[in-house]
């Protein structure tokens, strides 16, 4: 299983030629080919959420977060697959998580855990920090957008030139895309409100926020707290 995880990832960081900005130098034994080898077994294995899929790859891998450089080698990596997996647009194996859209949206949401990680306790307390969870919100799998935030995403992070033709199509035909917490319709992502308080909730219509706010009051006061001990 490990040798089939760590084939897997290592093809798709070279598979195009083109590096991408982010060279890559490192033995199939070291803590971070390690690290990646277990990020794929855990998905292909037992992946039920993000959260407990990095939850678990913390625990095990504790030196992987706790050392800067060995994070920024992990962010390096996946930069590539994300890349990579977007040039090549298809469906990679059987997996559902895998395809081109699943795989790249797993790996652009563990690059902004990796980016935000500052000596945290736990995987739940940086993927909570509003930054990141309204970065979560954009860049999602159901909002009808996804191609173009995620060629935008994966655009960012590269020096090359390899996703701007996509990035620039994908502007031309899909519009930003939002989808309202409560009643689940998608929407441009212009006309949708986003709540005052916690910055993050966003919804179609006041009604549709009002209806929403039993349900979304205790959220709202953790975001904002932690938002004003900032």
């Amino acid at each position: 299983m490990r040798v089939t995880a760590h084939e897997f990832w290592s093809g798709f960081c070279i598979n195009t030629g083109c590096n991408h900005g982010h060279a890559l130098v490192i033995s199939d034994d070291h803590p971070v080919s390690n690290f990646m080898d277990q990020f794929y077994i855990n998905l292909h294995c037992d992946f039920t959420s993000l959260r407990q899929h990095l939850g678990k790859i913390f625990k095990s891998h504790t030196q992987i977060w706790n050392a800067e450089s060995y994070r920024k080698l992990v962010i390096d990596i996946l930069i590539r697959i994300g890349t990579n997996l977007l040039l090549k647009d298809e469906e990679i194996d059987e997996n559902p998580f895998m395809t081109t859209y699943g795989g790249t949206l797993i790996i652009a949401q563990s690059i902004m855990v990796l980016e935000h990680f500052d000596d945290a306790n736990d995987i739940d307390s940086v993927i909570d920090k509003r930054l990141v969870i309204s970065k979560w919100r954009d860049i999602n799998d159901v909002s009808g957008s996804t191609k173009r935030d995620l060629l935008k995403f994966f655009r960012k992070r590269t020096s090359c030139k390899c996703l701007k033709k996509l990035h620039l199509e994908a502007r031309k035909k899909e519009p930003k895309m939002g989808e309202c917490w409560y009643c689940e319709e998608k929407s441009k992502r212009t006309l949708l409100c986003v709540c005052s308080r916690c910055r993050i909730y966003q919804y179609c219509s006041r009604e549709c926020q009002v209806a929403d706010w039993d349900n979304h009051k205790e959220v709202c006061d953790g975001y904002s707290h932690r938002t004003a001990e900032v």
